[in-house]
């Protein structure tokens, strides 16, 4: 959350008080349209750009040619605008996919918000990290409480039976 100081009328004896405005996106010189949900916004400004730019060319004639010469110069700019954005994106978005997958976080356990902050406060984001740390380094952790731990350790073990149980009952083990 960004904020910015804006100053505030004159009080009593002309002092001014400044006031804090929080914002709930960037605050700069210019606002990122990009910056929320990327990928559905790079696709809607890419798709009706080629819209605009092709869907006239296929019809071809004087509607072609007017509306290349009124909008068209903006359509082609919002698709190499966009175009990478969305590439951009897509990779981003796939990578976080498959980096979850590999790596699943605290969060797809069945843990109570509280233990989940901790462990995610003190570095412990993915299953396999708090799975292998000791119990005394998990205990020596602030706000974890000996009940904390019995919820993380009970909900890894849990996770782990459902994926062993996804797996078909394999009689190797379940990891």
């Amino acid at each position: 959350m960004s904020t910015r100081q804006l100053p505030a009328p004159r009080g009593r004896g002309g002092a001014r008080a400044a006031v804090e405005v929080r914002y709930a996106y960037p605050v700069g010189d210019a606002i990122d349209p990009f910056a929320v949900n990327p990928v559905r916004r790079s696709f809607g400004l890419s798709a009706i750009s080629a819209l605009v730019v092709f869907l006239p060319l296929w019809l071809g004639g004087a509607v072609a040619t007017t509306v290349m010469l009124s909008v068209g110069w903006l359509a082609v700019t919002g698709l190499v605008i966009g175009l990478p954005i969305l590439l951009w994106s897509l990779a981003e978005e796939g990578w976080r996919l498959v980096g979850a997958r590999l790596h699943p976080t605290v969060d797809r356990l069945d843990l109570s918000p509280r233990v989940v902050h901790v462990l995610r406060r003190h570095g412990y984001a993915t299953i396999a990290a708090v799975d292998e740390a000791d119990d005394a380094a998990l205990l020596l952790l602030s706000n974890m409480d000996p009940r904390g731990l019995r919820e993380a350790r009970r909900a890894i073990s849990l996770w782990k039976y459902r994926r062993w149980q996804e797996r078909g009952f394999p009689a190797t083990g379940y990891e």
